[in-house]
């Protein structure tokens, strides 16, 4: 299998391991909170140009929300940004399990989450259908109330259409077996485990085959030659706390619903309302996130770099919590609603090993200090300064170094080495360790499953696919 690294300390299933050694806080630690945040307020986009002799490989924008959702299937931690400087991430509870199982939608199960089912505990709630049968939002209780299994499936309302068109697939995996299986319980778990099968094929045929690595990708999902060897896996705390976050750099400011229907981000990414369905205006033509899913053209996610959009420079309090929340660790005032500057401190106060470490241990080539500081004019940038003031040229935030890795190497149109490394190998071992799941198959690497549509069998190989049919679900 290639094995040839152990995770520093495991956890239990339900906490976070670390796979590397944590870093030293330096002695100054107001002077290096200082600097983090001037980093995370230096990653604003401005527009100047990344490179200009590279080919650019253009990555739909759905792909940002599907990667949130199979972040949300994998991890989830509640603890705020100052617990992370008291606490050792195997204290931290992952209140997601660490598999690829659809949690986010099924919760515990129909005996345990019967709020999310329908009386015969077999189909998912789902949204009113609108004229002409459908239906594209999740459903909405008799108070109003959204009924979820996670409620971030609601965190924004690209995000809340994508998992009602899973709660969909899921219901129509349901109707495909009824004529086989009688007996209730039989029926539901043969349809969680078609629906879980699709996603799990969509992550890894799709998802990650665009976005990673290909070397990578190919070594440990084509070769299944993993460098990390789990006794019992749990979730790394350097994939949820780093390396899955790349996605936050391909969020665009603005987004197309529907024909004249711009979306900017105030209006997207506040939580979505708490109570009642969606107006029907809001629908998404899905065609503008996946090329080929209507026939509208798809725009593109912004690339994967140091820099996020602006809006992501003042989050909303909803999303965060109240601003006048002290945090007393890092002596500020305030809850800092600036993503990157949480992520960073985040990063910081849970000692995760260094970008270089990182990209030593899995063999990959260490970025100089000129690659971590000039742009592609030679020139210092903002962030380069303050990289090389704080000396986090030699020793640089992970989160930090996987963006710029995948700026400087892959122009931002896929993730560098160094977290397609991490990213792949959580995400393999999550399925491996999973005995249910398709890569556990005989015939996994052939084909997804098959679906039974009016005009005909059909499988699904990729999300354009997927959102195509849609409609139709």
């Amino acid at each position: 299998m290639g094995y040839c690294l152990k995770p520093f300390r495991e956890s239990a299933a339900n906490h976070y391991c670390r796979l590397f050694a944590p870093s030293r806080l330096p002695a100054d630690q107001d002077r290096y909170r200082e600097a983090l945040m001037a980093l995370g307020s230096a990653m604003i986009d401005d527009g100047s140009r990344v490179s200009d002799d590279r080919p650019e490989i253009l990555v739909d924008c759905g792909y940002t929300y599907f990667g949130q959702f199979v972040a949300h299937d994998l991890t989830k931690d509640v603890s705020s940004v100052d617990e992370a400087w008291r606490k050792e991430p195997e204290e931290l509870e992952n209140l997601q399990t660490p598999k690829l199982d659809l949690g986010v939608l099924y919760g515990d199960g129909p005996e345990s989450s019967g709020e999310l089912y329908e009386e015969d505990r077999v189909r998912l709630k789902v949204g009113l259908s609108r004229p002409g049968g459908r239906s594209f939002d999740i459903c909405v209780g008799a108070d109003g109330g959204r009924v979820l299994a996670d409620d971030r499936g609601a965190e924004n309302l690209i995000l809340r259409q994508m998992t009602a068109v899973f709660a969909r697939l899921h219901n129509f995996a349901v109707e495909q077996f009824r004529g086989e299986i009688a007996e209730e319980k039989a029926l539901f778990d043969r349809a969680r485990l078609q629906t879980q099968w699709q996603f799990q094929w969509l992550v890894c045929r799709d998802y990650l085959q665009t976005l990673l690595d290909p070397k990578v990708y190919k070594k440990v999902f084509g070769e299944s030659r993993s460098t990390i060897r789990w006794d019992t896996f749990s979730i790394p705390i350097e994939f949820s706390a780093a390396a899955m976050r790349f996605g936050h750099a391909m969020v665009r400011p603005n987004y197309l619903f529907s024909f004249g229907q711009e979306m900017r981000f105030p209006k997207i990414f506040g939580r979505t309302p708490d109570r009642g369905a969606l107006d029907d205006k809001l629908e998404i033509k899905w065609g503008f996130f996946f090329q080929g899913a209507s026939p509208e053209g798809a725009l593109t996610s912004r690339p994967i770099d140091t820099r996020l959009s602006e809006p992501f420079h003042e989050l909303p309090a909803d999303l965060i919590g109240t601003p006048e929340v002290a945090c007393p660790h890092f002596r500020i005032a305030k809850n800092p609603a600036q993503l990157a500057v949480r992520t960073l401190l985040r990063g910081a106060g849970l000692r995760l090993a260094s970008g270089q470490t990182v990209a030593r241990a899995f063999g990959e080539c260490v970025m100089s200090a000129r690659e971590l500081s000039q742009n592609c004019d030679s020139e210092e940038t903002e962030k380069g300064r303050i990289l090389r003031e704080a000396g986090f040229l030699q020793e640089t935030p992970l989160w930090y170094y996987i963006l710029k890795e995948s700026e400087l190497i892959e122009n931002g149109n896929r993730v560098g080495p160094t977290g397609s490394h991490l990213v792949a190998e959580t995400i393999h071992a999550a399925l491996r360790s999973d005995p249910s799941s398709y890569l556990n198959q005989p015939s996994a690497n052939n084909s997804p499953p098959i679906w039974k549509f009016p005009n005909g069998n059909l499988r699904i190989y990729g999300l354009s696919e997927l959102f195509r049919l849609a409609p139709l679900l």
